[in-house]
């Protein structure tokens, strides 16, 4: 790259700063900018009263073996190790995640088992003699696990997250976020005990000590100790891009004083939402048929209450999955379960509750205090893990853009953007807004180290990340170590 090289990142989420932090480790001027007063955009971890939040249970878990020697050279002596514990509440019983077989015999019985075998048969019937289409999300479900366990364990929570029914959802993404392949897979590891010398679940990941958030702060950190003309402008929102030719930007923002500033870019990285992007963008401006797509890309928020707990445990879960509808929040975890850094009074704990929702919906328009409250009352009431009188207190954290949705036509959206977004050379997208792909933090990292490899010159495709079919928690020996990242100059 040339000396003069300088790269903007919009956004300082974790593929934004991946993207930096390999840039400015060869030396090229990096400026970050986002509008939170924080590091690490989804990444974050709130503290109150001494107790740390993750927003929602984040555990890094790559197959990548070089990305996984890269993340222990960041984080050093923070790391941490996690057991996988991991449960499905449905219909007042407890049931092992990934599905087992056995354990849905022992909660649900024999005759459940039956149902499911024989509603499994005639989806087979369906959908592999006779070729049946797989439109959508019930239909991808319902082709693995049949009809009967598809509305036991995916039909509830999936329509939970997304706030559609699956029929009006893609099937993209299923097959990289259900454990197993199929109905055959979970039936030869729960009752044959037979599993393949190549795959094997994971049963723990790593985690920092003191929070997720301590993966982007380190990189923030690392950033601005490559150079002293590197910044990171918090608290700076991005409202226009001017392009005024091949890799000449000038990228305009607002401070949180009402002051607009600008800084000129030979390349341009964007983390922020693919339905505002091409919004923003000057020179050309975007049609009509673009800003329909763009405006058609939606995302789910989420509200996540932390509850602070006289308790020294709930659960041994690392994450529980709650199928009721009638129970505002779909998941939980105990962050203590994950790191005893997360709270400062071991004979207390905490739990962090994930309520998602839409903006402007009935949850999202409920206060804080209603939505801590119901969410307490389902803790006592519905689930028996608390008493009422146990809890010292209890926030909420409210975040917009959470979730990308795949609705039937998202794919068509994102190409007609696409199109527009391919003339200004020297513009990147990269990380779960910025594609508006449903990535792990891993995954948009992963994506932000490579497309710091290829501003870099070097071959490679960072939008390959995340496209592979199979399940995200099998890791497989075969899997190829095909990653390489820079550190003092020299290839890892």
């Amino acid at each position: 790259m040339k000396d003069d090289e300088h790269v903007v990142i919009l956004g300082a989420g974790p593929a934004g700063l991946a993207t930096g932090h390999e840039l400015s480790a060869s030396g090229v001027q990096v400026s970050v900018l986002d509008r939170n007063d924080f590091v690490g955009g989804l990444c974050n971890t709130n503290v109150h009263k001494g107790y740390k939040f993750d927003l929602g249970g984040h555990r890094w878990f790559t197959k990548n073996e070089d990305l996984n020697t890269w993340f222990r050279r960041l984080m050093g002596d923070e790391i941490v190790w996690v057991e996988r514990i991991s449960r499905i509440y449905y219909d007042g019983g407890y049931y092992s995640y990934p599905i087992s077989i056995l354990n849905v015999i022992k909660n649900a019985g024999v005759f459940t088992i039956m149902h499911a075998g024989v509603t499994y048969l005639l989806s087979a019937v369906q959908y592999s003699i006779f070729n049946k289409s797989i439109d959508n999300m019930k239909d991808a479900y319902v082709a693995q696990f049949g009809g009967k366990l598809y509305d036991m364990f995916f039909r509830r929570y999936s329509e939970k997250v997304w706030g559609l029914p699956c029929e009006k959802l893609s099937s993209d993404w299923v097959s990289q976020r259900s454990a197993g392949l199929s109905i055959w897979t979970v039936i030869q590891e729960s009752l044959l005990q037979t599993k393949s010398d190549n795959e094997s679940l994971i049963e723990e990941f790593m985690y920092p000590r003191d929070g997720y958030v301590r993966i982007p702060q380190r990189m923030a950190e690392d950033i601005l100790d490559q150079g002293e003309a590197n910044e990171i402008l918090l608290e700076s929102t991005v409202t226009r891009i001017n392009y005024r030719g091949p890799n000449d930007f000038e990228v305009v923002y607002k401070k949180d004083n009402g002051e607009e500033q600008s800084v000129n870019a030979s390349k341009v990285v964007s983390t922020i939402p693919l339905g505002v992007l091409p919004r923003i963008m000057q020179n050309p401006s975007c049609s009509q048929e673009v800003i329909d797509a763009a405006k058609g890309l939606t995302f789910r928020a989420l509200i996540t209450v932390n509850v602070i707990l006289r308790k020294e445990r709930v659960s041994i879960d690392t994450w529980l999955y709650v199928q009721d509808e009638d129970i505002l929040f779909g998941r939980l975890h105990e962050p203590k379960n994950w790191s005893p850094a997360m709270v400062p009074d071991q004979s207390t704990t905490s739990l962090v509750l994930e309520c998602f929702c839409t903006k402007d919906d009935h949850i999202w328009e409920m206060t804080d205090e209603q939505v801590g409250q119901r969410c307490v009352e389902d803790l006592e009431d519905k689930l028996g893990f608390i008493k009422a009188s146990e809890v010292i207190d209890f926030s909420c954290v409210r975040s917009l853009q959470a979730y990308p949705v795949y609705d039937l036509d998202y794919a068509d959206k994102i190409a007609v953007i696409h199109e527009f977004l391919g003339q200004f050379e020297g513009l990147h997208l990269v990380g779960r807004g910025g594609t508006h792909r449903y990535n792990n933090a891993d995954h948009s990292i992963e994506m932000g180290l490579l497309l710091g490899r290829k501003i870099l010159g070097q071959d490679v495709d960072y939008m390959d990340v995340n496209t592979e079919p199979e399940y995200h928690e099998i890791k497989s020996a075969k899997e190829p170590a095909r990653d390489f990242y820079q550190v003092e100059g020299e290839c890892k």
